[in-house]
């Protein structure tokens, strides 16, 4: 359990209303107005933080209700080990990353702590689905074996594991297959333990067969899908804060000159295929 020291933090707020707020929190910046209007009400009645000192003093309150939750939830138990961990990260002040309210970090923290995103290494992962808007993106040549591919082998649009890619600095073993494939398979485990999952899924441009073919370290982000009864399919081009220039002065560069384009990739994986791969791969297992 995290320290009753920290109880203090947040005058005349109560640990089950800190774990609301954070479980209102969501990716639009006005799901995030009530802690907005919270801080701005503790300051104006002459109660400051530093930093981000506000922001970790209301995760760690909200921790504190949900981490005896935690033993309880059916993932894989290295998916728990790593959910602790995670929480200690969002609730203790480290050196460099900030979690100002309304920036993707904060928003992610409070997804973990609300137990609604999941860390399996370096991807993450929540329930989502595939919306029926998307069904616009793709191709009209790619449109039918979509709609096959969700009627047949998903049986639906949702719910799914909608894989992420993990914050800094767990993404930097997305370079590593081994750690990738670690993290598909506590994936499965976790799927395996809840029966009304239908798959896992995900949209990112490392998912465009483009970007593999021009950066082969990529492949093994795609390989589960495409050697074990998956689906990927483009739907579209990738914005610019997609990703693929985070910390890449040589793309940015070719995105500036109209040398470099890629795709948003839609990547689908029943329930039943990814199962059978995880059998398959014990040695994954830690």
């Amino acid at each position: 359990m995290l320290a009753d020291r920290d109880i203090f933090d947040l005058p005349g707020l109560s640990a089950e209303a800190c774990a609301r707020l954070v479980a209102a929190v969501a990716d639009d910046p006005a799901n995030q107005s009530q802690v907005t209007a919270l801080k701005d009400e503790f300051q104006r009645e002459g109660i400051s933080w530093k930093a981000d000192d506000f922001e970790r003093a209301l995760l760690r309150r909200a921790a504190a209700v949900n981490e005896p939750r935690v033993a309880a939830l059916p993932v894989h138990e290295s998916v728990k080990r790593r959910l602790i961990d995670e929480f200690h990260f969002y609730s203790q002040p480290p050196a460099k990353e900030v979690l100002f309210t309304g920036t993707h970090l904060f928003t992610t923290g409070c997804k973990m702590i609300s137990l609604r995103r999941f860390p399996a290494g370096p991807m993450d992962w929540e329930i989502s689905g595939v919306p029926r808007s998307w069904l616009l993106k793709f191709r009209k040549r790619d449109l039918p074996r979509v709609l096959l591919f969700l009627a047949t082998r998903l049986h639906g649009f949702r719910p799914l594991f909608f894989m992420h890619v993990a914050r800094r600095p767990k993404n930097r073993s997305l370079l590593v297959e081994r750690e990738v494939l670690r993290s598909y398979y506590r994936m499965a485990r976790s799927l395996e333990l809840q029966p009304g999952i239908k798959g896992i899924m995900a949209s990112a441009w490392f998912h465009d067969p483009a970007a593999v073919a021009n950066e082969p370290h990529l492949s093994c982000l795609n390989r589960p899908y495409q050697e074990n009864g998956g689906l990927i399919v483009t739907m579209g081009p990738a914005a610019a804060d997609a990703g693929f220039l985070e910390r890449n002065v040589q793309r940015k560069e070719q995105l500036e000159a109209g040398a470099l384009s890629y795709q948003l990739g839609l990547a689908l994986w029943p329930r039943a295929a990814a199962l059978a791969w995880a059998r398959r791969h014990p040695e994954l297992e830690d």
